[in-house]
């Protein structure tokens, strides 16, 4: 007769669903995480199922998605790590696609892998621009405010009444850590508008001017705009330039 340990065991450890060295690797992964918790993001995997997991991150400080939470989903192959597990994001964001497999192009290649290391990364190429790759969107910067500040009026809902619960109660715990969307879009953001992206691909230089700095998208260097000594000496060029033009015209100038 099988020990009462183990059959508690089996009957209230959702990760002997399947008794494979790949769960074993996924409950431990999942446990580290919970050990070693993060305000930047929240992940918790369904009881019937550990191969698949509910998570949401926070958006970057100091772009539009500040103060943002996103919802999305994990989906872990029996042959994980050998293969990499499907990252969908559920809330409109303005960067992917929801519903739709997120492409981490060369983070793939990166080993050890781990979904910590995932999230993280997906937290950073949200301000970023996809260049046509496929899953993503492109949406101005104010767009993407809208729907930061969208994001954390409520949890998305998505699947059944398990998965709902996951999803309420990672919303709860980001909530708890992620503070709102800031009053001012944000601080200074280095993202371009749609504009900004048609110039850039004709090779045309693109300036920011924010406050009083001015800053180059093809130059590393930031200076300071002085927009009243820039307004004197334009002054003083034109009154230059308007004394030699009536000099030349008054009666001593040469017939050419």
């Amino acid at each position: 007769m099988e020990p009462f340990r183990s059959m508690v065991e089996k009957e209230y450890n959702p990760f002997n669903l399947r008794n494979s060295i790949e769960a074993r690797l996924i409950q431990q992964e999942l446990e580290k995480m919970h050990s070693n918790p993060s305000d930047d993001f929240k992940c918790l995997a369904l009881t019937s199922n550990p191969y698949d997991w509910q998570f949401a991150i926070r958006g970057p400080n100091g772009t539009e998605f500040e103060g943002g939470i996103y919802h999305g989903r994990i989906q872990f192959s029996e042959e994980y790590p050998h293969k990499r597990p499907i990252f969908t994001l559920l809330t409109e964001n303005g960067r992917f696609k929801t519903q739709t497999e997120i492409s981490f192009r060369d983070f793939w290649s990166l080993w050890p892998f781990s979904v910590r290391g995932a999230l993280l990364k997906l937290i950073e190429l949200l301000p970023t621009y996809p260049d046509g790759a496929l899953g993503s969107v492109e949406y101005d910067k104010e767009e993407r405010r809208v729907l930061a500040i969208k994001s954390r009026e409520a949890a998305p809902r998505y699947g059944t009444a398990e998965r709902q619960k996951l999803i309420d109660e990672i919303h709860e715990y980001m909530l708890s850590k992620v503070p709102p969307v800031p009053s001012d879009g944000g601080g200074d953001i280095q993202v371009s508008s749609q504009n900004d992206r048609d110039k850039r691909k004709q090779g045309k230089r693109i300036y920011n001017i924010i406050g009083n700095t001015i800053k180059s998208k093809y130059s590393k260097q930031t200076g300071v705009f002085d927009f009243d000594h820039t307004k004197k000496r334009l002054h003083l060029r034109s009154e230059k330039r308007r004394k030699t033009t009536t000099k030349e015209s008054g009666p001593n100038a040469s017939n050419s």
